[in-house]
């Protein structure tokens, strides 16, 4: 992230742009349950929470700090700031596993959260499990 950045500043004229989209993990909010990616179970209309997916975070806080110093440097400023939401489906276990795995840097459940997703899923096999990833936009402006 410190790359880029300072790449961006190095070849935007003032006024140029740049857009961060990244997942919001902010170092404020440490690795409580609400903070983290939160699971669930989707049954027909009904949807149960059954726990949450924790990650190493000191990526998303050292690119937090990278430009938290490069807007108090003067270099950018924060035209916009927006926190969403994105929402993954997964129709199964192993899709869901594959995907936690793969794409979300090995977050990982604890093992009573894990249990209680499998137990919800035995009891209603048309479960569609989701998961909820907070994305924060930001569009930076070069001073």
């Amino acid at each position: 992230m410190g790359h880029a950045l300072h790449e961006a500043f190095r070849v935007l004229n003032p006024g140029g742009c740049v857009l961060d989209i990244r997942p919001y993990f902010p170092v404020s909010q440490g690795n409580r349950r609400d903070a983290r990616q939160q699971v669930f179970c989707q049954v027909e209309k009904e949807e149960i929470h059954v726990g949450t997916l924790a990650r190493d975070y000191v990526d998303f806080h050292f690119a937090d700090r990278v430009l938290a110093e490069a807007v108090r440097d003067q270099r950018f400023v924060v035209n916009c700031r927006e926190v969403i939401r994105f929402r993954y489906y997964h129709d199964s276990l192993a899709t869901f596993d594959l995907y936690r795995a793969d794409k979300w840097d090995k977050a990982h459940m604890s093992v009573s959260d894990r249990r209680h997703l499998e137990r919800t899923m035995l009891r209603h096999p048309a479960t569609v499990i989701r998961v909820e990833l907070p994305v924060q936009f930001r569009v930076l402006t070069k001073v």
